[in-house]
């Protein structure tokens, strides 16, 4: 290989993402878009991320309050769980933190104003089971006395301090939660904590039922010998996750996450790199941006606390917009099973359903903007338009998403010695030293290895070049297409 050489891009070892719809933050309403775009900006990320993540912790705001509904017996509640897939130094925590300190903030200023409150109904909870324990062990007291005193400390509400977001938590911890809150916000720039129901704790025996359950209010009941039975009537948590590539293919090529459906029931994000083009010195998020947004979120918590009917309300589309939607499930929706999500069937079933979801959320937050109520006023076209927006963004990554599940363990290998050459900026190498400072348990022996790089060779990301050296021995020399460093 001479310096005249024309090196050409080489080719993705992954389906390549990078020619996908750009995320419609137009598409938002107002606040939540400008907060976004704000923390793409301060960020240096791709707005991709902050919309969708923003969009699954708004939603816990309307959890358990609302459902949107289409035909009679079609209703959805206004969940979303989202997963966003970025490199490290994607910047992934300081986009999730942002979105996230109003929820933390408002949970604290909850607690501190209604403070004397809960211990006073605390305490007045401890009074009665102590009333109901002497009272047990009277001996000319009837099964009536008891009955009745036992009916009314279990018609007693819940008086915990408030809890809206949680990280990483066990499930036992989380059916707790749920039992004291009814509705949770889970929120992390990492994904580890599904570990925890994957079988972590539990003699990796999965127990995903509550994931699962949470996502659509379905009636769960916990068994333990130890303590009595916890039955959550309408569990819901909206799921704000991100993790690094290497933990999504886990993920994906899981047979229980697969088999199970949680897959399929999240809304996935891949943001374009801005690494290496970004600068530091840029606009932080405008006070007036982050204050709009805090007061918004402020709102809907203080709305979500304030009810306390276990019965949801329904909310439903104009004449001419659900006309919309049944030509557009019909029409495009459900023809796409059998080609572009072909190879997502699971995912596909849901979108329909997904795209109610984002009409519900668009709508609350709407009306919120106006002052008014959500059951007073109908989802319209232009509403339903902004889901459609949105959620064609999210079917484009649910495809992308499932086609990297499809990865082999030689793409793996090569993935891995790429990022050896990147880290210490090699340019060229004997294969020998290249194998050496790759060696780990993925590559069986050198012949192993060379097979790798015979890949690597057919995706033009190396050329090598072979001589012969002292004592006749072959030389296999390694040359770096440059353009992986661009």
């Amino acid at each position: 290989m001479n310096n005249e050489t024309t090196w050409v891009q080489p080719i993705p070892l992954r389906p390549d993402g990078t020619n996908l719809l750009p995320f419609p933050v137009n598409a938002l309403p107002s606040i939540i878009g400008d907060m976004a775009d704000a923390i793409a900006t301060t960020t240096s990320t791709d707005v991709a991320m902050a919309g969708t993540s923003i969009l699954s912790a708004v939603s816990y705001c309307f959890s358990g309050v609302y459902r949107m509904s289409a035909k009679r017996d079609h209703t959805e509640p206004l969940v979303l769980d989202t997963l966003t897939i970025a490199e490290p130094s994607f910047k992934k925590s300081p986009v999730i933190s942002l979105i996230k300190r109003p929820y933390i903030q408002f949970a604290h200023d909850w607690n501190e104003h209604n403070k004397q409150d809960i211990f006073t109904a605390q305490a007045e909870y401890k009074l009665l089971e102590s009333k109901l324990e002497a009272l047990e062990k009277k001996k000319d007291v009837t099964a009536e006395e008891i009955a009745k005193l036992r009916t009314e400390l279990s018609n007693m509400p819940p008086s915990n301090f408030r809890r809206i977001a949680v990280d990483d938590v066990t499930l036992e911890s989380l059916v707790n939660l749920l039992e004291e809150n009814g509705t949770l916000l889970m929120i992390s720039d990492e994904s580890g904590m599904l570990g925890n129901f994957s079988g972590r704790y539990s003699n990796n025996i999965p127990n995903l039922d509550l994931l699962l359950k949470s996502w659509n209010g379905e009636t769960y009941i916990s068994d333990r010998a130890t303590r009595a039975s916890i039955v959550l009537k309408k569990p819901y948590m909206s799921i704000c996750l991100a993790c690094q590539p290497y933990m999504f293919d886990s993920m994906i090529n899981n047979p229980v996450f697969r088999g199970s459906g949680l897959i399929a029931r999240f809304l996935y994000c891949f943001p374009v790199s801005n690494i290496g083009h970004r600068k530091y010195d840029i606009q932080a998020v405008p006070e007036t941006v982050a204050e709009n947004y805090k007061k918004l979120i402020y709102k809907l918590l203080s709305k979500k606390l304030a009810y306390h009917d276990e019965k949801e309300l329904y909310l439903h589309f104009d004449e001419k917009t659900y006309g919309e939607f049944v030509d557009y499930y019909n029409r495009r929706i459900e023809p796409m099973l059998l080609t572009d999500m072909a190879f997502c069937k699971d995912w596909g079933g849901k979108y329909h359903g997904e795209l109610l979801r984002l009409c519900g959320i668009i709508h609350c937050i709407k009306c919120a903007l106006n002052g008014v109520e959500p059951v007073e006023n109908l989802v319209t076209l232009d509403t339903f338009c902004n889901a459609i927006e949105i959620g064609e963004y999210f079917r484009e990554q649910a495809i992308y998403a499932y086609s990297l599940g499809d990865v082999d363990h030689g793409t793996i290998k090569a993935e891995r010695v790429i990022n050896k050459i990147r880290s210490k900026h090699i340019t060229n190498i004997r294969q020998n030293d290249l194998y050496k400072l790759c060696r780990c348990t993925l590559f069986k022996n050198a012949a192993d290895f060379a097979e790798t790089m015979d890949m690597l060779e057919e995706y033009r990301y190396i050329v090598r070049n072979i001589s012969k050296g002292a004592n006749n021995k072959t030389i296999t020399d390694v040359i770096i297409n440059p353009n992986i460093y661009r």
